[in-house]
This record gives structure tokens, sequence and C-alpha cells, in this order.
């Protein structure tokens, strides 16, 4: 499949690709980006803003190289806005793509001609109607997926890249390999399904081959193409189709426009009958092809490359060494000879978003925090222009409701603040000057100072001064330190610095009580040792007592028994 993910560690919920798709075709579930598939139109705004550089569009350069390396027989079917890029190479082109390993290498405008005979024919139409140009695939992309209701407005024919390769297969043999090489992402999603077109790379893409296989433009000959056709090499600038469509006896007015923004406002005023006998050459990237999604991130500007491409097609008419394979619009034709159709179907692909009524869409608000109409800022940092689309794309499941920036910063600091004012600890935030930014309602308590009156006090007044000017200039944190104030006080406090915020936080826990306690149950055990101790002293001496009465009873007994011992004796000896 040609679509790639956005990846999931590289997804920073910053949102940019929601801001820039023209057609909501970007869903966030678990604060990870997807693309809607269904919706999506190829237009490559949202690869080109990523921050993090992920790619909508899977890359078919391992395609090719496998092509290349197994020998198999490839041809190339560049297209003309080439020379945009390569600015005084691009005639060294064709000599480069042969050291890759491409066996044969066209220009994609030798198709064109049939392809314009068709536009004509369209524009000579009398009826009032209306025609739209459909050799932009992401053009033919938005109004298949999003207006419906004009794709018989679209002119049923194939793009020249399609033509070009159908040509191609029946020219070099069913078997044979054909990559195009463009300015388009969207064309590998034409490419895709269509069986004449084995792979499609972009000229980014192009470049990256040429850096793999040290390939420099420098060192390589000036070589003509096997096949071009100079006649019509400058179709990549905006409007220069139409030159070729219209003559002496068109009967429709012909407008060329480009970028999303006004093709997205003439589809809408085609689509509410407000122009009448027109065909349009559209192009839904800003400049046509030469601002294509396709093009390298190279930091030219759009007149560069229009300037190196009319300096490589003024050249390219001057050298008959580059004319001498060229062939006619008759030869162009006699080849077709009818095996190869030119005409195209449009599938109606609407996939429409729910839309919610007025109270799904107030609940959905009230959810965001926005319960008056001076709650919906509008501010578009979750990528949707207002917040009735983003509660819309909510209902639909493909935004969530903490995508809602202010909502999720007040939610927050809402939070925060409710900590930081019932918090039993004391807290106080302190500026590099060593100055009071502000006491929490505990911190005021203790030290009783009035609400707000300490900001701005230096924290000398109360604490020791030393210990916050060492840790800001050691950046050593002080951690479960305990202190005394006033000989009546004792704490456990931290310093902690926030070097990126310049600020030093003071937290500290009032331990005063339980000290005391502490010390009273300290007191009471000795108290309990002491009691103790006299109560053992008591019973030693009673016990010494006991025994000492206990030892003359003892004897008295003894010599009273002795007694009565030798009476009984004597008694019985005289007996």
């Amino acid at each position: 499949m040609w679509f790639a993910s956005f990846s999931k560690a590289h997804c920073r919920n910053c949102y940019a690709c929601i801001r820039v798709c023209p057609v909501n075709a970007i869903e966030v579930k678990n604060e990870q980006a997807q693309i809607i598939k269904s919706r999506c139109i190829v237009c490559g705004e949202c690869s080109r803003v990523c921050p993090q550089k992920n790619r909508i569009i899977k890359s078919e350069i391992s395609i090719v190289k496998s092509y290349l390396q197994n020998k198999e027989k490839v041809v190339v079917s560049i297209a003309p806005s080439f020379s945009s890029i390569f600015g005084k190479e691009s005639k060294k082109i064709p000599c480069a793509l042969r050291k890759l390993g491409f066996s044969y290498i066209e220009e994609t405008i030798v198709s064109i001609d049939p392809i314009i005979e068709k536009y004509k024919l369209f524009a000579n139409k009398s009826e009032d109607k209306n025609y739209i140009t459909s050799f932009c695939p992401a053009m033919n992309n938005i109004i298949q997926k999003h207006y419906p209701s004009i794709i018989q407005n679209l002119i049923p024919v194939i793009s020249p890249f399609i033509y070009h390769s159908r040509l191609l297969k029946e020219k070099y043999g069913k078997y044979v390999k054909v990559v195009f090489i463009g300015p388009c992402l969207a064309k590998k999603t034409e490419a895709y399904g269509e069986n004449s077109v084995d792979a499609v790379l972009t000229f980014g893409e192009l470049q990256k081959l040429f850096r793999e296989y040290n390939i420099n433009l420098e060192d390589v000959n000036e070589e003509p193409f096997d096949e071009t056709y100079e006649d019509k090499l400058l179709v990549s600038i905006v409007g220069e189709t139409s030159k070729f469509i219209k003559n002496e006896i068109t009967k429709k007015d012909i407008i060329a426009v480009d970028g999303i923004e006004d093709c997205i406002k003439i589809l809408e005023a085609i689509q509410d009958n407000r122009f009448k006998n027109t065909l349009f050459e559209m192009n839904l990237c800003k400049h046509g092809c030469l601002g294509g999604s396709g093009m390298p991130n190279d930091g030219m500007t759009y007149y560069e490359r229009k300037c190196n491409l009319v300096n490589y097609a003024e050249s390219v008419k001057k050298n008959k060494k580059y004319n001498s394979n060229k062939q006619s619009n008759n030869e162009i034709n006699n080849k077709i000879d009818n095996k190869v159709s030119l005409n195209k179907n449009f599938d109606n692909l609407y996939f429409p978003l729910k839309q919610p009524n007025e109270n799904e869409i107030k609940e959905i608000l009230y959810s965001m925090g926005k319960y008056k109409k001076s709650d919906e800022l509008n501010c578009g940092g979750c990528g949707y222009t207002t917040c009735r689309d983003k509660a819309v794309a909510v209902y639909n499941g493909i935004a969530e409701i903490n995508m809602c920036l202010p909502f999720m910063r007040q939610r927050a600091e809402n939070l925060a603040n409710v900590i930081f004012d019932s918090t039993p600890n004391l807290i106080g935030t302190i500026d590099d000057d060593l100055n009071i930014i502000q006491f929490n309602p505990a911190a005021e308590s203790f030290f009783k100072v009035q609400r707000g009156e300490s900001k701005g006090l230096p924290i000398g007044m109360f604490l020791d001064e030393d210990k916050f000017e060492n840790v800001k200039k050691n950046n050593k944190n002080i951690i479960r330190e305990k202190i005394t104030l006033d000989n009546k006080y004792t704490l456990i406090q931290n310093i902690i610095r926030l070097e990126e915020n310049n600020v030093l936080i003071w937290i500290a826990d009032d331990i005063t009580k339980d000290e005391n306690i502490e010390r009273k149950l300290q007191t009471m055990k000795v108290d309990s040792i002491n009691m103790a101790q006299e109560v053992i002293n008591k019973q030693m001496m009673v016990a010494q007592e006991i025994a000492s009465l206990l030892g003359e009873t003892t004897a008295e007994t003894k010599v009273t028994l002795t007694k009565l011992k030798k009476l009984i004796l004597e008694k019985e000896g005289n007996e």
C-alpha cells in the first residue's frame, strides 16, 4: 500500500498536520495522528509541515533498486519539470539514469498531444457546462472525495504519465518495468493499481539514488533522451497547457488556477453554478508541478525553478543533438493505433463527516469547558479553524477533547492552583534576585503576612538567604534539610533550582508540633523509666525485709524443732 503511517515515536501532538490539511483527513486517537485514507487527497501538506518529518507516502526506492539489481529491462518516463530541479545539469540526466542501470529514458511529454486534443474537444463544446482538466491527480482526488456533485465536470481522460506508461509497455514489451519520475506524491496513488506503472519516484528520491550510487552530475556526460518532444516542454508552468488548448475557435473561456485555497474556492463556485461555459486548467499545488509535493526541499524558489525550465527548453530547441530522437504528433498517434485508450471513469469516493445537531455540538463544547460564546476562542491550536469545527471532529471520532490547548492549560492551571492553595506544605517561588515571587497561603499564614504582601520582598526577611544563594550559584539543590527558626519553629525544607525558568522553589514542612510531641514523648519515656526504677528499688527493699524476717523465723523454728526432737528422743531412750 502506498500510504505510510505516522510514527508513534515521532508524533508530538503539535497538530501542525491538522492545521494544514484542507479536507480534515487527519484523525487523532490516543494522541497519535493518523491519515484517514478515504478522505486524503495526497496533497502532501502534512508531510511538508511535520516537524518530525513524518511521511505520508512510502518510498519505492527499494522496488526500483531490486529491478536494477536483477538486471531487468527498466524504462523511465520522466516528467518535464525535472529541468527545474537540475538546472544546468539537466542534459546529463539521461546519462546519469543509464549509469544507474535504466535501459531506456523517455520524457513523459511525448504523450501530451493526444490528451490536449481531447481537452480541445471539450473546450469547443457549445453547451454552458464547465469542465476541469484531469492531469493533476490530487485535483482529481479532491473532486472525487469531497465534491462529488462536480465529478461530471472532470474531463474523462487519463493523465499524460499513465498514457505514456501504457505506450511504453506497447513499445518495449509488456514485461518491461516502467518507472515514472516526477514532482508529485499523488502520482504514486494514481499509479497504484495501474498495471502499466511499476514504480513511481519523486525527484527527491531520484537525488537520493544518485547519492547512494555515487553519481555526481558534474562528472557525467550530456546525452539525449531516447525520446523527447521539445515543443511542449513548458507545460509544467501554470497556464501553458491552456495556451495549447485555446485557439481562435475555442468556445469556452479558459482559466488557469493553482494552489489549494484558490482551487477549493473555484470548486465551490462551480458547485454553486457561479460559472458557465468555462474550462479550468487546475493544479492543486501552488505554481503547479514546479511547486509539486514531491519536489526536494532544497530551498529553491519557484522563480528559480521556472528560469531553469525555460532555459533548458530554449537550449534544447537550439541543439539538434537533442532533437534527433523526437517524434512528431503523427508518429505518436500512429503508435497508439487504437491499442491504448485515453478514456477514464472517475468514481464517486465521497466520504462525508457526520453532522451533529446543535445540542450535540453544545454537549461537546461543554466537555471542553466552553459554556458560552466568549469561551470559543477559535485559536486554531487544535488544528481546526473554529471550536465548532473541532466539536464536529470529536463527534466523528477523529479528534479528542484534550486537543484543546486553552482548555487543557486552564485545567492544568486550575489543578495546580488547587494544589498550591490547599496544600499544607509551605511553598514559595523566588526569582534570581532572591526576591519572593509568590508564597502560597500556608506559607503566608506561617510567616504571618497578608495575602499577596510577600510579593517582591527579599527572601532573607524570612529565611537564611545564604542557602538560596548557594543553590543558585552551585546549582546543587537542598533536599530535606532540618532547620530551626527563632528557636521556636522546626522545618524540613527543600530548595530546588529551576534553571530554565530562572526560579528557585522553596518547599517546607512545619514539623514544630511533631517535634514538641516527640519531646513530650521522650520526657514521658524518661519519667516512666525513672518510675519503673523506683518501683524496682522498693520491691528489692521489701524483698530484702521479707528475706530478713523469714531468716529470723526460720532460725527460731529450727531451734524449737531441734529442742522438741531432743526431748522426744530422750523420752524414748528412758522407756
